[in-house]
């Protein structure tokens, strides 16, 4: 199974501002880029935060919460809410026939992931910002990675730029 890790930061690899900031500041190519690359791979996995802070499901995408709480606060459910681990839901999803997931945010969904040993890519945009405040990519992790810089895409003339590494 793929598992990409699909976020952007500023250059410092801060992810946003504080636990309850919404991700507005990415450009407007950084938010194409995630939609091409999360509409491609057909399934989103996020924590609760992050789909509250998006106001809902992503259209056109199998949308997967987890969370340690059993109720969502919008309308809107997603396809599935998983009280469970990295691994619980890279099963209930490999036996719904899913083959490619891009995990969406936050901090402890990415960290949860990192530490699972789930990871086979991460698509990382650099934004040309310093965001006040600070929110980091990972909390501390237990799992060191090694990665393979596969490619680099400018997306814009500001500098934002997306990397993509494989995990080995």
């Amino acid at each position: 199974m793929r598992i990409r890790l699909v976020v952007v930061t500023d250059i410092r690899g801060t992810i946003a501002r504080n636990r309850d900031d919404p991700v507005n500041w990415s450009s407007k190519e950084d938010k194409r880029f995630f939609k091409q690359t999360t509409s491609e791979s057909g399934v989103v996995v996020m924590g609760r935060k992050t789909y509250e802070s998006i106001g809902g499901r992503l259209p056109g995408r199998t949308n997967v919460v987890m969370s340690r709480q059993k109720e969502i606060n919008l309308p809107q459910k997603p396809d599935y809410l998983i009280s469970g681990t990295p691994h619980e839901v890279v099963s209930l999803l490999s036996g719904a026939g899913y083959k490619d997931i891009c995990v969406i945010g936050g901090q402890s969904v990415f960290t949860q992931f990192v530490d699972a040993g789930l990871v086979t890519d991460i698509y990382l945009s650099v934004e040309p910002v310093l965001l006040a405040g600070g929110l980091n990519l990972l909390e501390e992790v237990s799992n060191e990675l090694t990665l393979k810089l596969e490619r680099i895409l400018k997306l814009n003339d500001n500098g934002t730029i997306n990397l993509h590494y494989r995990v080995y």
